[in-house]
Protein backbone atom coordinates (compact mmCIF):
# COMPACT_ATOMS: atom_id res chain seq x y z
CA UNK A 1 0.00 0.00 0.00
CA UNK A 2 1.14 3.37 -0.53
CA UNK A 3 2.23 5.23 2.11
CA UNK A 4 0.17 8.62 1.49
CA UNK A 5 -2.51 6.13 1.61
CA UNK A 6 -1.68 4.32 4.57
CA UNK A 7 -1.00 7.69 6.52
CA UNK A 8 -4.30 8.60 5.16
CA UNK A 9 -5.97 5.29 6.29
CA UNK A 10 -8.44 6.60 9.05
CA UNK A 11 -9.02 9.18 6.74
CA UNK A 12 -10.34 7.00 4.27
CA UNK A 13 -12.16 4.81 6.65
CA UNK A 14 -13.94 8.40 8.46
CA UNK A 15 -15.23 10.10 6.26
CA UNK A 16 -17.69 7.87 4.42
CA UNK A 17 -18.97 7.46 8.04
CA UNK A 18 -19.58 11.46 7.26
CA UNK A 19 -21.07 12.17 3.88
CA UNK A 20 -22.46 9.00 2.88
CA UNK A 21 -25.74 8.19 4.50
CA UNK A 22 -29.69 8.64 4.26
CA UNK A 23 -30.27 10.28 7.41
CA UNK A 24 -29.49 13.34 8.60
CA UNK A 25 -27.62 14.01 11.98
CA UNK A 26 -28.42 15.78 15.20
CA UNK A 27 -25.89 18.47 16.80
CA UNK A 28 -25.73 16.93 20.29
CA UNK A 29 -25.00 13.59 18.72
CA UNK A 30 -21.61 11.63 20.31
CA UNK A 31 -21.68 8.93 17.72
CA UNK A 32 -21.99 8.55 14.18
CA UNK A 33 -23.15 5.19 11.78
CA UNK A 34 -23.49 4.33 8.21
CA UNK A 35 -27.11 5.53 8.68
CA UNK A 36 -26.13 8.83 9.28
CA UNK A 37 -24.22 11.83 7.49
CA UNK A 38 -23.08 14.93 9.05
CA UNK A 39 -23.23 18.15 6.60
CA UNK A 40 -23.61 21.89 6.04
CA UNK A 41 -23.19 23.31 9.97
CA UNK A 42 -23.97 19.96 11.48
CA UNK A 43 -21.50 18.99 14.24
CA UNK A 44 -20.94 15.57 16.78
CA UNK A 45 -19.99 16.82 20.24
CA UNK A 46 -17.61 14.74 22.65
CA UNK A 47 -19.51 13.50 25.59
CA UNK A 48 -18.09 15.90 27.92
CA UNK A 49 -18.97 18.87 25.60
CA UNK A 50 -14.89 19.38 25.14
CA UNK A 51 -14.45 19.15 21.56
CA UNK A 52 -16.07 19.16 18.64
CA UNK A 53 -16.41 17.86 15.06
CA UNK A 54 -17.31 19.56 11.87
CA UNK A 55 -17.02 21.65 9.04
CA UNK A 56 -14.98 25.02 9.70
CA UNK A 57 -13.29 27.91 7.38
CA UNK A 58 -9.90 29.19 9.00
CA UNK A 59 -9.61 33.24 9.39
CA UNK A 60 -10.76 34.82 5.77
CA UNK A 61 -10.60 31.87 3.60
CA UNK A 62 -13.14 30.65 0.89
CA UNK A 63 -12.34 27.08 1.79
CA UNK A 64 -13.67 24.13 4.31
CA UNK A 65 -12.28 21.61 5.98
CA UNK A 66 -13.31 18.92 8.38
CA UNK A 67 -11.71 19.65 11.94
CA UNK A 68 -11.70 18.89 14.98
CA UNK A 69 -11.59 22.05 17.67
CA UNK A 70 -12.83 23.02 21.02
CA UNK A 71 -16.42 23.58 21.29
CA UNK A 72 -16.41 26.59 23.52
CA UNK A 73 -13.26 27.74 21.91
CA UNK A 74 -13.94 27.18 18.26
CA UNK A 75 -10.72 29.22 16.77
CA UNK A 76 -8.49 26.45 18.16
CA UNK A 77 -8.64 23.60 15.38
CA UNK A 78 -6.96 20.50 17.15
CA UNK A 79 -7.07 18.25 14.33
CA UNK A 80 -7.66 18.53 10.44
CA UNK A 81 -9.13 15.29 8.55
CA UNK A 82 -8.64 17.00 4.99
CA UNK A 83 -5.54 18.99 5.07
CA UNK A 84 -4.66 18.71 1.29
CA UNK A 85 -7.86 18.73 -0.06
CA UNK A 86 -10.06 21.09 0.53
CA UNK A 87 -13.94 21.80 -0.03
CA UNK A 88 -15.32 24.86 -2.09
CA UNK A 89 -18.67 23.74 -0.43
CA UNK A 90 -18.90 22.42 2.78
CA UNK A 91 -22.56 20.67 1.23
CA UNK A 92 -22.13 19.61 -2.55
CA UNK A 93 -18.74 17.99 -2.31
CA UNK A 94 -18.68 14.03 -0.94
CA UNK A 95 -16.20 11.15 -0.20
CA UNK A 96 -17.84 8.23 -0.04
CA UNK A 97 -16.53 4.05 -0.17
CA UNK A 98 -17.49 3.10 -4.01
CA UNK A 99 -19.00 -0.92 -4.62
CA UNK A 100 -15.65 -2.00 -4.87
CA UNK A 101 -14.67 -1.03 -1.88
CA UNK A 102 -12.60 1.98 -2.44
CA UNK A 103 -12.51 5.58 -1.32
CA UNK A 104 -13.86 7.95 -3.88
CA UNK A 105 -14.64 11.56 -3.84
CA UNK A 106 -17.96 12.81 -6.33
CA UNK A 107 -17.87 16.25 -7.03
CA UNK A 108 -21.07 18.15 -7.39
CA UNK A 109 -22.12 16.49 -10.27
CA UNK A 110 -21.30 13.30 -8.20
CA UNK A 111 -18.41 12.87 -10.64
CA UNK A 112 -15.76 10.48 -9.23
CA UNK A 113 -12.81 13.09 -8.97
CA UNK A 114 -10.43 11.21 -6.91
CA UNK A 115 -10.18 7.41 -6.12
CA UNK A 116 -7.91 5.10 -3.78
CA UNK A 117 -6.77 1.35 -5.41
CA UNK A 118 -6.83 0.16 -2.65
CA UNK A 119 -9.55 -2.15 -1.67
CA UNK A 120 -11.36 -1.78 1.84
CA UNK A 121 -13.54 -3.97 4.08
CA UNK A 122 -16.66 -2.36 4.65
CA UNK A 123 -18.59 -2.95 7.97
CA UNK A 124 -22.34 -2.02 8.10
CA UNK A 125 -21.89 -1.90 11.85
CA UNK A 126 -19.07 0.49 12.01
CA UNK A 127 -19.44 3.49 14.39
CA UNK A 128 -17.24 6.64 14.92
CA UNK A 129 -17.26 8.69 18.66
CA UNK A 130 -15.14 11.77 19.52
CA UNK A 131 -13.62 11.61 23.12
CA UNK A 132 -13.02 14.11 25.33
CA UNK A 133 -9.35 13.60 24.82
CA UNK A 134 -10.04 14.66 21.26
CA UNK A 135 -9.31 11.22 19.83
CA UNK A 136 -11.65 9.76 16.84
CA UNK A 137 -12.10 6.22 17.05
CA UNK A 138 -13.91 4.00 14.99
CA UNK A 139 -15.10 1.04 16.51
CA UNK A 140 -16.68 -2.27 15.21
CA UNK A 141 -20.69 -1.80 16.09
CA UNK A 142 -20.48 -5.32 17.21
CA UNK A 143 -18.02 -5.36 19.42
CA UNK A 144 -17.21 -1.71 20.91
CA UNK A 145 -13.79 -2.88 22.00
CA UNK A 146 -12.51 -3.50 19.09
CA UNK A 147 -10.98 -0.39 17.77
CA UNK A 148 -10.35 -0.15 14.16
CA UNK A 149 -8.60 2.91 13.85
CA UNK A 150 -8.33 6.41 15.87
CA UNK A 151 -7.45 9.95 14.91
CA UNK A 152 -4.57 10.24 17.77
CA UNK A 153 -2.50 7.96 15.21
CA UNK A 154 -2.64 10.74 12.88
CA UNK A 155 -2.10 14.29 14.26
CA UNK A 156 -1.39 17.26 12.67
CA UNK A 157 -0.42 20.12 14.07
CA UNK A 158 -1.35 19.75 17.59
CA UNK A 159 -0.10 17.48 20.54
CA UNK A 160 -3.05 16.78 23.18
CA UNK A 161 -2.48 14.82 26.81
CA UNK A 162 -2.25 11.18 26.05
CA UNK A 163 -1.62 11.87 22.10
CA UNK A 164 1.48 9.79 21.09
CA UNK A 165 4.35 11.21 18.74
CA UNK A 166 6.94 8.19 17.82
CA UNK A 167 7.58 5.49 15.70
CA UNK A 168 6.61 1.75 14.30
CA UNK A 169 10.15 0.00 14.11
CA UNK A 170 8.15 -2.88 12.15
CA UNK A 171 6.96 -0.33 9.13
CA UNK A 172 9.23 2.72 9.71
CA UNK A 173 6.28 4.74 9.60
CA UNK A 174 6.58 7.86 11.72
CA UNK A 175 3.84 10.42 13.94
CA UNK A 176 4.97 13.81 13.72
CA UNK A 177 3.77 17.22 14.43
CA UNK A 178 3.85 19.24 11.13
CA UNK A 179 2.74 23.29 11.03
CA UNK A 180 -0.12 24.71 8.66
CA UNK A 181 1.08 26.55 5.76
CA UNK A 182 -0.36 29.48 7.30
CA UNK A 183 -3.48 30.60 9.22
CA UNK A 184 -5.20 30.33 6.39
CA UNK A 185 -4.14 27.06 5.26
CA UNK A 186 -4.02 24.12 7.34
CA UNK A 187 -1.99 21.98 4.53
CA UNK A 188 1.29 20.38 5.52
CA UNK A 189 4.00 23.90 6.49
CA UNK A 190 7.21 23.01 6.10
CA UNK A 191 8.22 22.70 10.00
CA UNK A 192 7.48 19.70 11.89
CA UNK A 193 9.10 17.49 15.11
CA UNK A 194 8.95 14.42 15.07
CA UNK A 195 11.22 11.37 17.13
CA UNK A 196 15.03 11.48 15.70
CA UNK A 197 14.70 9.03 12.21
CA UNK A 198 18.27 7.51 13.06
CA UNK A 199 16.52 5.88 16.06
CA UNK A 200 17.82 8.07 19.25
CA UNK A 201 15.28 8.51 21.52
CA UNK A 202 15.09 12.56 21.03
CA UNK A 203 12.92 14.61 19.50
CA UNK A 204 14.17 16.56 16.47
CA UNK A 205 12.79 20.18 15.13
CA UNK A 206 12.89 19.92 11.44
CA UNK A 207 12.75 22.53 8.05
CA UNK A 208 11.22 20.87 5.17
CA UNK A 209 12.28 16.95 6.61
CA UNK A 210 16.04 17.75 5.81
CA UNK A 211 17.06 20.59 8.42
CA UNK A 212 17.59 20.34 11.89
CA UNK A 213 17.37 23.60 13.85
CA UNK A 214 16.10 22.19 17.37
CA UNK A 215 16.72 18.75 19.64
CA UNK A 216 15.41 17.86 22.97
CA UNK A 217 18.18 15.82 23.84
CA UNK A 218 18.26 12.24 24.54
CA UNK A 219 15.50 10.47 26.94
CA UNK A 220 16.73 10.59 30.80
CA UNK A 221 14.03 8.63 32.37
CA UNK A 222 11.68 11.83 33.39
CA UNK A 223 12.86 14.49 30.94
CA UNK A 224 15.01 15.16 27.45
CA UNK A 225 18.35 16.25 28.33
CA UNK A 226 18.26 19.42 26.87
CA UNK A 227 14.91 20.60 28.25
CA UNK A 228 16.24 19.36 32.19
CA UNK A 229 12.93 22.23 33.02
CA UNK A 230 10.84 19.46 32.09
CA UNK A 231 11.73 17.48 35.30
CA UNK A 232 10.38 19.42 37.75
CA UNK A 233 7.93 22.50 38.49
CA UNK A 234 5.70 21.83 35.18
CA UNK A 235 2.26 21.03 35.04
CA UNK A 236 2.54 18.13 32.61
CA UNK A 237 3.95 14.84 32.74
CA UNK A 238 6.12 13.12 29.87
CA UNK A 239 6.30 9.63 29.71
CA UNK A 240 8.40 7.53 26.61
CA UNK A 241 7.21 4.08 25.94
CA UNK A 242 9.13 1.62 24.49
CA UNK A 243 7.36 -1.66 22.98
CA UNK A 244 8.37 -4.41 20.46
CA UNK A 245 6.44 -3.00 18.37
CA UNK A 246 6.67 0.72 18.58
CA UNK A 247 8.80 4.03 20.32
CA UNK A 248 6.31 6.69 21.25
CA UNK A 249 6.09 9.66 23.83
CA UNK A 250 3.44 10.65 25.74
CA UNK A 251 2.33 13.13 28.37
CA UNK A 252 -0.41 14.21 30.79
CA UNK A 253 -1.56 16.95 32.82
CA UNK A 254 -1.37 17.06 36.14
CA UNK A 255 -3.91 19.87 36.78
CA UNK A 256 -7.54 18.25 36.46
CA UNK A 257 -9.26 22.07 36.18
CA UNK A 258 -6.87 22.87 33.07
CA UNK A 259 -6.56 21.99 29.39
CA UNK A 260 -3.28 21.71 27.26
CA UNK A 261 -1.75 21.78 23.86
CA UNK A 262 1.14 21.54 22.43
CA UNK A 263 1.26 23.34 18.80
CA UNK A 264 3.79 23.36 16.11
CA UNK A 265 3.07 26.50 14.88
CA UNK A 266 3.21 27.85 11.54
CA UNK A 267 6.30 30.25 11.72
CA UNK A 268 8.23 27.31 13.36
CA UNK A 269 8.14 27.08 17.19
CA UNK A 270 6.52 24.01 19.00
CA UNK A 271 5.07 25.76 22.09
CA UNK A 272 2.78 24.08 25.02
CA UNK A 273 0.06 26.15 26.34
CA UNK A 274 -2.45 25.86 29.24
CA UNK A 275 -6.28 26.91 29.71
CA UNK A 276 -7.29 28.24 33.17
CA UNK A 277 -11.19 27.50 33.27
CA UNK A 278 -11.10 30.07 36.24
CA UNK A 279 -10.39 32.51 33.91
CA UNK A 280 -10.82 31.31 30.50
CA UNK A 281 -7.76 32.53 29.31
CA UNK A 282 -4.56 30.49 27.24
CA UNK A 283 -1.34 31.13 28.17
CA UNK A 284 1.61 29.33 26.68
CA UNK A 285 4.52 28.43 29.07
CA UNK A 286 7.21 26.80 27.40
CA UNK A 287 8.38 26.71 23.62
CA UNK A 288 11.25 25.62 21.85
CA UNK A 289 13.61 27.13 20.33
CA UNK A 290 13.44 29.85 22.75
CA UNK A 291 14.42 32.80 20.54
CA UNK A 292 12.93 32.62 17.10
CA UNK A 293 16.02 33.68 15.10
CA UNK A 294 17.16 30.51 15.72
CA UNK A 295 14.55 29.26 13.90
CA UNK A 296 15.76 27.85 10.21
CA UNK A 297 14.85 29.85 7.29
CA UNK A 298 12.65 31.92 9.95
CA UNK A 299 12.66 35.24 7.79
CA UNK A 300 12.75 32.74 4.66
CA UNK A 301 15.11 34.21 1.15
CA UNK A 302 16.74 37.30 1.65
CA UNK A 303 16.09 38.55 4.91
CA UNK A 304 17.76 38.65 8.38
CA UNK A 305 15.95 38.04 11.50
CA UNK A 306 17.32 40.35 14.41
CA UNK A 307 16.30 39.96 18.16
CA UNK A 308 17.77 41.94 20.66
CA UNK A 309 17.52 40.72 24.29
CA UNK A 310 14.40 40.56 25.84
CA UNK A 311 12.51 41.87 22.63
CA UNK A 312 10.63 39.89 19.70
CA UNK A 313 12.27 38.25 16.70
CA UNK A 314 11.37 40.67 13.45
CA UNK A 315 12.57 40.15 10.28
CA UNK A 316 13.73 42.63 7.70
CA UNK A 317 14.78 42.93 4.01
CA UNK A 318 18.09 43.00 3.27
CA UNK A 319 19.02 46.23 1.49
CA UNK A 320 17.99 46.39 -1.98
CA UNK A 321 14.88 44.08 -1.51
CA UNK A 322 11.27 44.08 -1.08
CA UNK A 323 8.50 41.92 0.42
CA UNK A 324 7.26 38.85 -1.77
CA UNK A 325 4.16 39.57 -0.06
CA UNK A 326 3.90 42.64 1.37
CA UNK A 327 0.52 41.54 2.54
CA UNK A 328 1.96 38.77 4.57
CA UNK A 329 4.84 41.10 5.32
CA UNK A 330 2.85 43.61 7.00
CA UNK A 331 0.86 41.09 9.08
CA UNK A 332 4.38 39.79 10.26
CA UNK A 333 4.65 36.42 8.14
CA UNK A 334 7.68 35.83 7.00
CA UNK A 335 7.24 32.92 4.60
CA UNK A 336 7.40 34.51 1.02
CA UNK A 337 10.66 36.01 1.84
CA UNK A 338 11.93 38.55 -0.22
CA UNK A 339 13.33 39.60 -3.88
CA UNK A 340 15.46 42.01 -5.73
CA UNK A 341 14.26 45.52 -5.96
CA UNK A 342 15.76 45.70 -9.21
CA UNK A 343 17.34 42.46 -11.30
CA UNK A 344 20.80 41.93 -12.03
CA UNK A 345 22.15 42.19 -15.34
CA UNK A 346 23.52 39.12 -15.43
CA UNK A 347 19.83 37.71 -16.23
CA UNK A 348 20.04 39.42 -19.96
CA UNK A 349 19.85 42.98 -18.94
CA UNK A 350 23.13 44.33 -19.97
CA UNK A 351 22.48 47.48 -21.70
CA UNK A 352 25.32 49.56 -23.55
CA UNK A 353 27.49 51.80 -20.95
CA UNK A 354 25.09 50.29 -17.86
CA UNK A 355 26.66 50.46 -14.84
CA UNK A 356 27.78 47.14 -13.45
CA UNK A 357 26.23 45.14 -10.64
CA UNK A 358 28.03 45.38 -7.28
CA UNK A 359 28.48 44.16 -3.92
CA UNK A 360 27.40 45.78 -0.26
CA UNK A 361 28.86 44.55 3.29
CA UNK A 362 26.75 43.17 5.63
CA UNK A 363 28.61 43.09 9.07
CA UNK A 364 28.88 40.78 11.28
CA UNK A 365 26.08 38.34 10.47
CA UNK A 366 25.65 34.34 10.80
CA UNK A 367 26.28 33.74 7.39
CA UNK A 368 24.17 31.60 5.34
CA UNK A 369 24.90 27.54 5.86
CA UNK A 370 24.38 25.94 2.32
CA UNK A 371 27.80 27.85 0.86
CA UNK A 372 30.30 26.26 -1.67
CA UNK A 373 34.11 26.71 -0.64
CA UNK A 374 36.62 27.46 -3.34
CA UNK A 375 39.93 26.48 -2.06
CA UNK A 376 41.86 27.63 -5.35
CA UNK A 377 40.97 31.33 -4.54
CA UNK A 378 43.19 32.61 -2.40
CA UNK A 379 42.57 36.69 -1.98
CA UNK A 380 39.21 38.38 -1.40
CA UNK A 381 39.62 40.26 -4.49
CA UNK A 382 39.77 36.89 -6.28
CA UNK A 383 36.74 35.48 -4.10
CA UNK A 384 35.06 39.10 -5.29
CA UNK A 385 35.61 38.37 -9.18
CA UNK A 386 34.53 35.26 -9.16
CA UNK A 387 31.07 35.88 -7.71
CA UNK A 388 30.93 38.79 -9.94
CA UNK A 389 31.56 36.74 -13.24
CA UNK A 390 29.43 33.87 -11.65
CA UNK A 391 25.94 34.74 -12.59
CA UNK A 392 24.48 31.90 -10.14
CA UNK A 393 26.37 33.69 -7.58
CA UNK A 394 24.49 36.00 -5.46
CA UNK A 395 26.51 36.14 -2.46
CA UNK A 396 30.27 35.35 -1.39
CA UNK A 397 32.39 36.09 1.69
CA UNK A 398 35.88 36.08 2.47
CA UNK A 399 37.69 35.14 5.72
CA UNK A 400 40.89 33.02 4.41
CA UNK A 401 38.78 31.02 2.20
CA UNK A 402 36.19 32.37 -0.05
CA UNK A 403 32.74 31.02 0.18
CA UNK A 404 30.24 31.90 -2.60
CA UNK A 405 26.53 31.27 -2.32
CA UNK A 406 24.13 30.66 -5.38
CA UNK A 407 20.41 31.17 -5.39
CA UNK A 408 18.56 32.12 -2.08
CA UNK A 409 20.25 33.49 0.75
CA UNK A 410 18.51 31.93 3.85
CA UNK A 411 18.65 31.60 7.62
CA UNK A 412 20.37 35.07 8.11
CA UNK A 413 20.83 36.45 11.69
CA UNK A 414 22.23 39.52 12.93
CA UNK A 415 24.42 39.06 15.70
CA UNK A 416 24.54 40.49 18.45
CA UNK A 417 25.54 40.92 21.97
CA UNK A 418 29.19 40.44 21.75
CA UNK A 419 28.53 37.12 19.48
CA UNK A 420 30.91 37.27 16.70
CA UNK A 421 29.75 36.38 12.33
CA UNK A 422 31.11 36.99 9.62
CA UNK A 423 30.55 39.48 6.92
CA UNK A 424 28.55 39.34 3.74
CA UNK A 425 28.67 40.24 0.23
CA UNK A 426 24.97 39.86 -0.99
CA UNK A 427 24.97 41.15 -5.13
CA UNK A 428 23.07 43.91 -6.18
CA UNK A 429 21.99 45.91 -9.33
CA UNK A 430 24.03 49.45 -9.54
CA UNK A 431 20.73 51.61 -9.20
CA UNK A 432 20.01 49.94 -5.40
CA UNK A 433 23.82 50.49 -4.71
CA UNK A 434 23.35 54.38 -4.36
CA UNK A 435 22.90 54.69 -0.75
CA UNK A 436 24.40 57.36 1.44
CA UNK A 437 27.37 56.03 3.27
CA UNK A 438 25.77 56.80 7.02
CA UNK A 439 22.72 54.89 6.07
CA UNK A 440 21.65 52.43 8.77
CA UNK A 441 19.44 49.57 8.88
CA UNK A 442 17.40 47.62 11.82
CA UNK A 443 19.54 45.27 13.21
CA UNK A 444 22.35 47.66 13.20
CA UNK A 445 23.03 46.38 9.40
CA UNK A 446 25.73 48.61 7.55
CA UNK A 447 25.66 48.75 3.76
CA UNK A 448 29.01 50.00 2.04
CA UNK A 449 29.47 49.70 -1.64
CA UNK A 450 32.25 47.71 -3.02
CA UNK A 451 31.34 47.54 -6.82
CA UNK A 452 32.97 45.81 -9.52
CA UNK A 453 34.34 47.89 -12.70
CA UNK A 454 34.29 51.64 -11.63
CA UNK A 455 31.51 51.40 -8.63
CA UNK A 456 33.77 52.65 -5.93
CA UNK A 457 37.01 55.08 -6.12
CA UNK A 458 39.46 52.56 -5.37
CA UNK A 459 39.95 49.15 -3.43
CA UNK A 460 41.91 50.92 -0.19
CA UNK A 461 39.12 53.58 -0.17
CA UNK A 462 36.75 50.53 0.53
CA UNK A 463 38.67 49.16 2.59
CA UNK A 464 39.00 52.00 5.19
CA UNK A 465 35.05 53.27 4.63
CA UNK A 466 34.53 49.19 5.39
CA UNK A 467 36.61 49.70 8.88
CA UNK A 468 35.79 53.26 9.83
CA UNK A 469 31.63 52.30 9.37
CA UNK A 470 31.83 48.82 11.41
CA UNK A 471 33.88 50.29 13.98
CA UNK A 472 30.74 53.02 14.37
CA UNK A 473 28.63 49.55 15.18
Amino acid sequence: MDTKIKSWFFLYVLLPLLFFSKSHLSTTAEILSLSQVLSGDQTISSKGGIFELGFFTPGNSKNYYIGIRYKQFPEYVVWVANRETPLSNKTSSVLRVNQDGNLVRLNQLNRMVWSTTTPLIASNSTTAELLDTRNLVLRDGSNSSIVISQSFDYPTDTWLPKGQLGRNKITGERQRLTSWKNLEDPAPGVFSLELDPSGINQFDLMWNRSKIYGQSGVWKRQYFSLIPGMAADQPNKMSLVETQNKTYATYKFLDNTSMTRGVMDPLGQIQLCTLLLSSQTWSCFWSMPTSRCEIYSYCSSFAICTQPQSTLASCSCLHGFEPGSQKDWNSSIWLAGCKWRTPLQCGGNTFVDAEKDGFFVMCNVQLPGNQRSLTTVRSAKECELYCFDNCSCTAYAYDSSCSVWNGDLINLKQMLDGNVGGDLYPCLAAIDLRVPLSEKTKGWVHWVIVGVGGCCASVFSVVILFIWICRRR
